[in-house]
């Protein structure tokens, strides 16, 4: 049994745990239309589906291949199907505490910018950083993930967000 398909399916054991813990929150008489039910579920949702998503693909990859041939030894990669580690610790360090650079501009910046002009720099940024280049795919990766969020957290669940300098402008 490989790492992924036990961390999907501890993951999916939290989310199933996290959901019913959410079905216990009692109803407020001061409630929104969401509810103090409604972000904890909306987030087992979520965990539970990536959750999914990660037991279907470490379960598709642990199939073997028919007509694969198995790669031979060398002197890069010494074990078969065994990739040598190529970051170490420090470096592995360094590039988590990048992400939380970005994670911290984010937060300086969104109230000036604005919450979707803020959330397409933050993907774009991390995705650039994490090594996804700079292009028009990402550009649109970006635009689009941004105003997912906008629509579910803004339009459907009505949470007030950082609108910035924009609305002046109009």
């Amino acid at each position: 049994m490989n790492r992924d398909l036990v961390f999907g399916c501890a993951s999916l054991a939290l989310a199933v745990g996290y959901f019913l813990l959410a079905a216990q929150i009692p109803e407020s008489q001061l409630a929104d239309t969401v509810g103090p039910q409604g972000l904890p579920r909306i987030y087992a949702y979520v965990l539970g589906g990536l959750s999914l998503v990660l037991v279907a693909q470490s379960l598709r990859a642990s199939r073997p291949e028919p007509s694969a041939e198995r790669p031979r030894p060398s002197a890069e990669n010494p074990e078969p199907g065994v990739e040598s580690p190529t970051l170490s610790a420090r470096s592995q360090a360094l590039r988590a505490f990048g992400v939380v650079v970005i994670g911290a501009a984010y937060i300086a910046v969104v109230p000036w910018l604005g919450y979707i002009v803020s959330l397409t720099a933050l993907i774009a940024a991390t995705t650039y950083y994490q090594g996804g280049g700079a292009n028009r795919r990402v550009a649109v990766v970006s635009v689009t993930g941004a105003l997912l969020f906008w629509l579910l957290f803004v339009a459907i669940l009505g949470i007030q967000h950082p609108a910035g300098f924009w609305p002046d402008l109009f």
